[in-house]
This record gives C-alpha cells, structure tokens and sequence, in this order.
C-alpha cells in the first residue's frame, strides 16, 4: 500500500513538472523600436528612454529599452526574469499579449489608411506586421 501511495505521489509530481513551462516559453523580449516610433508606441510602452529618468539626455543617444511580451505569466515571474536594474541600465517594459496584438492591429490599420491618404509611412506598415507576426509564432501554444 505505501508503494502504491508513493509511485502515486512521485506520478503527480513528474505531471505537473512537465505541465510547467518557463518564463522564456511564455514571453518574447524585443527592442523598444520593434513597435514603431516612440509617437506611436508611447502610450503603450511610456517614454522610449529609461523610465527613472524624468527626461531623456539632450544628447541623442540610444536606450537600450527592452519590451517584454508575455502570455500566462505574473508580474512576479516577469519581475524575477527581467528585473529592472538602474546600475546596469537594464529597463524593461511588460506588455500582455493580448494588449501587443490589438496594439498591433490597430496601428497597422492606421499607417496603411495614412500611406492611402499620401503621407510618407515608408515600409511602417510591414515593419510592424513583422513584429507581430513574430509574437503571435513565438506565443502560440
């Protein structure tokens, strides 16, 4: 009888441990750019330089700001993964999945019905069709 209970115990933990899948299973980590000009993704991600700061250098420079697409993940487990460090000028931005794809889709929509009206949107268009379709293969369970 105790065998029985403990080949049942040992079952039940090997299930679940292979259930679990790891933070990198649930998200994919892209650059600031990857989701358009900082007029266009603000709203979504906040200032493209570092969020401690109040303001960005008045020098150009580049910010290595990265955004972090997750699906079926805590705020805790993205924290622990991709922590938010000012000494190392690590800065992280969270974006649910389902909140990327809709960001995606409407602003999509948008730069094509600008590109039809005459303004210059250049491959924009494409560009962000790229990124989403490279979250949606990266996240599709």
């Amino acid at each position: 009888m105790k065998q029985i209970l403990l080949i049942v115990i040992a079952s039940v933990f090997l299930i679940s441990g292979c259930t679990q899948s790891s933070i990198e299973d649930k998200t994919v980590v892209l650059p600031y750019k990857a989701f358009g000009p900082p007029s266009m993704s603000g709203h979504l991600l906040g200032v493209e330089w570092f969020q401690w700061q109040s303001h960005g250098d008045s020098r150009p420079r580049e910010y290595p700001v990265k955004v972090v697409v997750y699906k079926d993940a805590s705020l805790e487990e993205l924290e622990a993964a991709y922590p938010i460090d000012e000494a190392l000028e690590k800065d992280f931005r969270y974006v649910e999945y389902t909140a990327a794809i809709n960001y995606f889709d409407k602003n999509v929509h948008e730069v094509e019905e600008m590109a039809k009206e005459g303004y210059p949107m250049g491959n924009l268009s494409n560009e962000l069709e790229e990124t989403k379709s490279l979250i949606v293969k990266a996240l599709s369970n």
